[in-house]
Parts: structure tokens; sequence; C-alpha cells
């Protein structure tokens, strides 16, 4: 037999090798990808509480139009408006309460608005304890303002303030709706 021959020989008993360690390694992966073992958890027992920290009327909470959920946890403005180039200010439009026996950590922050936001100026939520403002100024439009954490102690009432300022060139046609987040950490 001539070398070449030979080398053909070899290479594909090297083929065939490599070939058949392939195979053996594929069977050994489809069959260790069967075997599974179940673990649960069971929650037996997920009750309904109280929330410690709530939504409370305000002295401009009606005109504001704010109406509280039955339980505190949600509010919604149907009746606040602006002139156009003039700032409104709603002092005090809601109230967030902790009703716990401790501090809680609390955040507000913007989450999404809506409508005709180009003819919008500022809108500004603030958080108050009395005359001191809490935290930082929501601008909202503003990806990611917030509050900043905040330690609301415990029994005790901030006012939430709203400042809005329509455009010059705003019309009455114009809207927007605003949606904020009160994130209340731990149970």
């Amino acid at each position: 037999m001539d070398k070449t021959k030979i080398q053909q020989k070899s290479s594909k008993r090297k083929l065939l090798r490599l070939f058949c360690l392939f195979l053996s390694s594929f069977l050994i992966a489809t069959v260790s990808a069967s075997v599974y073992n179940y673990l649960y958890m069971d929650a037996s027992t997920i009750a309904a509480e109280s929330a410690k920290v709530q939504f409370v009327s305000g002295a401009d909470s009606t005109a504001a139009g704010a109406s509280i959920g039955t339980n505190g946890t949600y509010v919604k403005f149907t009746s606040m408006a602006g002139w156009p180039n003039a700032t409104r200010i709603y002092e005090n439009a809601v109230g967030i309460q902790n009703l716990d026996s401790s501090t809680r950590t609390i955040e507000l922050r913007y989450n999404s608005w809506s409508g005709s936001t180009s003819n919008i100026d500022y809108i500004y939520v603030k958080v108050f304890d009395g005359t001191t403002q809490q935290g930082s100024t929501i601008t909202v439009g503003t990806a990611g303002s917030s509050t900043g954490s905040l330690s609301i102690p415990a029994s005790t009432t901030w006012r939430v303030q709203w400042e809005i300022k329509w455009a010059a060139g705003a019309s009455s046609s114009d809207s927007v709706s605003v949606t904020l987040q009160l994130v209340v950490t731990g149970e």
C-alpha cells in the first residue's frame, strides 16, 4: 500500500473515533437532561392586612378632586387644573400618613404621563412635613425623578403639594394625565 492510502485510512479511523466520541457525549448529555427534582413551596396562609402607610384627605383634596380608595392605598385626582402662563399650587392635595408605631421608609416617584405634555411648562410634586420640604422635588416628565428615600415618623402625616404651570400657548382643550408611585419599604 502506498503512503497516501494509509494516511486516508488513518484519517477515516480518526473521524470515526471522533464521531463515536461525539455521539456518546450527546447521548450522555441527553440522558442526564431528563433527570428532574421537584421542590415545593407552600404558602398556606396569605392574609390581607391594613396598610401601615395610607393616603388621607388634605386641605385641598376637594379642590383637587381627590378620591381616596377604601383602604387608603390609592388616590385619584380629577379636578386639578391651571391657567396658561400662571402657576397653580395645591398645597395639600393629599396627605401621606404613617399609621405604624415605628418610622417607615417611603419614596414618591414619577412613573408616567400622557396627553398634551408639550404644552406644560412644568408640574412639580413636593412632600412637606408642615413647612419643611422632605426630599427632592419631583419633576413630572423626567424619568427617575423622585423624592428620594424618606423616613416618615410613626403617627405622622405629611402633605403632598402639586405645582402646575401650563405654557402661555395652552388652550382649554389641553390636558395631561400623571401617574406617581408611593413606595413603602418593609411589610
